[in-house]
């Protein structure tokens, strides 16, 4: 069982120092590979050896509105969700074969009980996701032949001078700037729009979980995504395409209403990124805010026009209202929550409205 270093030191050896004592657990040493950490830090990429999976470790730290644990019942239900998830893109050809969308699965998975927190009623959730690992498919099984692929986050990444990344790959691409944003947004929108409208499903697109594929010309052509059994989300209105979801998905899977479930594009996609790429397009590719959002809402509109049977759905999950709901991972710091013990993982605060740049003819 692979552990963080840090968790080791801080965590795992002081509060599992019972069982290290009775040779319960055994520390193993490393086993030579170099490995990489990603955005998360606590998912690491094995660099010697980069077909092998990737790890995805608890590490107990507060990062934005949880500790970065691992919750026992999705852990282990982890490979369940991947089967579900990459069963509905496998029988649905405009998923696999269209938009040729990559879901990095979560094919293995364990977790270790403390012996005593676990029997604690009340306990806080943090000292119930101390150990364990998910281990991840690599995303470099998955690319054709000259095929490169980058985190959404990269994309509002700015240089030493001030220089975007994007600016830099719409360079390389020889495209013009709209035209290689068309690109973007076709590699990106329909296959997360589809999972949405047809199968009342969503994931967490947001920088570190969003992935784009670029081509040899560097010109977006596909969308990676990764983190099923933390971010994937269900409608809690009934959708029939739902209807044979495995007992044991759906017993970890959370579902949420309509309206909040258009609140992970929202947020995760239109806010946490888009909201910066748009500026920098503007003042580094000569593309106006205004322009950019169009572009968004032109592959919307596309999608819907390919789908009209989804109508209804589109108006259930609907994405175009003039105004959204304003989720402030700060107010849950600073009012709500600060940094006291709780016994289940918060839910991000909702206050207030924002305009929406998606809505209008």
């Amino acid at each position: 069982l692979p552990v963080h270093p840090w968790q080791w030191d801080e965590t795992i050896a002081p509060l599992f120092a019972p069982a290290l004592a009775a040779d319960d657990i055994v520390p193993l040493g490393t086993d030579g590979d170099l490995r990489l950490p990603q955005q998360s830090i606590r998912t690491f990429l094995n660099t010697s050896r980069p077909d092998r999976h990737t790890v995805k470790l608890p590490l107990s730290v507060l990062n934005t509105l949880v500790w970065r644990g691992l919750p026992t019942e999705r852990t282990v239900a982890a490979p369940a969700v991947t089967r579900w998830v990459q069963g509905l893109r496998d029988a649905d050809a405009y998923l696999s074969e269209e938009c040729r969308v990559i879901l990095l699965g979560e094919v293995a998975s364990i977790t270790v009980r403390h012996p005593l927190y676990d029997a604690l009623p009340q306990v806080p959730y943090q000292y119930r996701e101390l150990l364990g690992c998910i281990w991840r498919e690599p995303l470099c099984r998955f690319l054709d032949p000259g095929e490169r692929a980058r985190t959404l986050a990269s994309l509002i990444h700015t240089d030493a001078q001030g220089r975007a990344f994007t600016a830099e790959l719409v360079e390389r691409s020889g495209l013009e700037p709209r035209v290689w944003l068309r690109h973007l947004f076709a590699a990106l929108l329909p296959p997360l729009l589809h999972f949405l409208y047809r199968y009342g499903t969503v994931f967490s697109p947001h920088g570190e979980n969003a992935i784009v594929v670029f081509d040899e010309r560097d010109v977006p052509v596909r969308l990676a995504i990764k983190d099923f059994v933390d971010d994937v989300n269900v409608s809690a209105r009934p959708v029939p395409e739902l209807a044979d979801m495995p007992d044991e998905v759906r017993a970890v899977l959370l579902s949420e209403p309509p309206g909040f479930l258009t609140q992970f594009l929202h947020s995760g996609l239109f806010v946490g990124v888009f909201r910066h790429l748009g500026p920098l397009c503007e003042e580094q590719l000569g593309v106006p805010e205004g322009d950019f959002w169009s572009l968004v809402r032109a592959e919307i509109d596309r999608y819907q026009e390919r789908f009209p049977e989804l109508k209804p759905r589109f108006e259930t999950f609907d994405l175009l209202p003039p105004r959204i709901d304003r989720l402030c991972l700060n107010r849950n710091r600073l009012h709500l929550d600060g940094y006291r013990d709780r016994p289940q993982r918060p839910h991000a605060a909702v206050h207030g409205e924002v305009p929406n740049p998606l809505h209008g003819p």
